[in-house]
Order: C-alpha cells, then sequence, then structure tokens
C-alpha cells in the first residue's frame, strides 16, 4: 500500500478520538472511556486498524493532539503515541487540540470559529479562525476576557465546544454550540494536513498553557 497511512489521537477533551487516514481517505471513532482510557487505548487503536484492514507495521506517521486540554489524557495520549512512534521508528505529528475541535465543527473555514475546551470552572483554553485563517492566539481566558479579546469580531463570532458539563460549569453556557463529541475522522484530516510538522517522538512537548496545580502561566 502506498502513501501515507497515519493514525491520529486525541486525549485532549473528556472524549478519546482515534482517526486514521489511508492516503488521505479519512476515518474514525470517539469513545468514552472515562478512567479506563489508559488502559484500553492501544486496544481501541488495535480495533480501528483492524476494521480499515490496517497493521500496526503499516503506519507511516502518528498525530497527536498536544495541548491544551485535560492534563492526564494529553499525557495518556502523548506517551501512547510516542511509544508507539518510537517502537514503529515512525515520526509523530504534533496536533494543537483547539484546532482539532475546529475541525469538527460544521464550515469550520467560514465566517469567525472560537473553539473552547474546559479549563477551570469559570476559563476556557480558546483561539479563534476568521475564515479558516487564525488571527487569536491560544490562550486560558475567562468569558469577558474572550470577548474582549475577540474585539469587533465579538458579535459575529461563534463559540464551539464538546459538550462537557466542566464548561462554565457555575455559568451561563448561552451562546456556545456544542458538538455531541469530537471527531476521529476530523483529527485524522488535521493530522494530514500537518503531515510536513512532523517530529522524532523524543522531541514532543504538551501545550499546558498553564502547569498543573499551579494557576494560570504567564
Amino acid at each position: 500500500m502506498n502513501g501515507i497511512i497515519l493514525l491520529a489521537i486525541d486525549c485532549s477533551n473528556r472524549w478519546t478520538s482515534l482517526g486514521l487516514s489511508v492516503s488521505g481517505r479519512v476515518t474514525g471513532v470517539d469513545l468514552d472511556l472515562g478512567r479506563k482510557q489508559a488502559a484500553d487505548l492501544p486496544a481501541e487503536v488495535e480495533k480501528l486498524l483492524l476494521h480499515e484492514g490496517i497493521t500496526l507495521s503499516q503506519l507511516t506517521h502518528i498525530g497527536v493532539t498536544v495541548g491544551p486540554g485535560y492534563f492526564t489524557g494529553l499525557r495518556i495520549g502523548m506517551a501512547y503515541a510516542s511509544a508507539l512512534a518510537m517502537a514503529l521508528d515512525i515520526n509523530v505529528i504534533p496536533l494543537s487540540s483547539l484546532e482539532a475541535v475546529l475541525y469538527a465543527i460544521p464550515e469550520y473555514a467560514a465566517g469567525v470559529k472560537v473553539p473552547l475546551i474546559a479549563a477551570s470552572r469559570e476559563r476556557v483554553f480558546s483561539a479563534a479562525w476568521r475564515e479558516g485563517i487564525p488571527f487569536l492566539s491560544e490562550r486560558e481566558r475567562s468569558r469577558e476576557e474572550l470577548m474582549s479579546d475577540l474585539g469587533d469580531t465579538a458579535e459575529q463570532a461563534e463559540l464551539w465546544a464538546v459538550d462537557d458539563a466542566r464548561l462554565f460549569a457555575t455559568g451561563s453556557r448561552g451562546g456556545v454550540h456544542f458538538l455531541s463529541s469530537p471527531s476521529g475522522a476530523a483529527i485524522a484530516e488535521l493530522a494530514a494536513e500537518r503531515v510536513e510538522n512532523s517530529i522524532k517522538p523524543d522531541s514532543l512537548r504538551a501545550r499546558y498553557l498553564r502547569e498543573p496545580g499551579l494557576g494560570r502561566s504567564l
């Protein structure tokens, strides 16, 4: 089988999303594994590959979200992706968790789209794209800070998130569009577009945007 065959992994939200791109054809699954995420991830990857008639040895790249997002999930996804890539002697593709949410949004390249991932109770990790081009950098923000940073685009901006009870847990979730789950196929599409950014697995680093337990980073 010729061409790029890549596995994409996203554990940055409360879901586990897996995608596969085989010479540009993408497919994926989205799983609510909860606390079984670390234990079940390898088996779920094998199920996806088996379903698509692909073996581990055929993989040419592994894409994985590196943040921002859930600290434990990021560690699980990155550790597995790195170990698998090392064993197969292939490169990994670091992916933005917020861009992974973006790619799951309908018509993500039209208008102003603002993907969100829950941070603390009243804060979110956020960034913004206009017509598919990034214009607001990834940061942890309150809702008020986000609206201020969006400036003149705030009124036309669409806020999107994977449905998560932690998002604005004690405040208003009004105006936020919710995806029922992430999209493994969308993550595979994103990874396929970022192949040129692939690196050696021992160079993979997380983008937490804040250190766990230390509050916001500056």
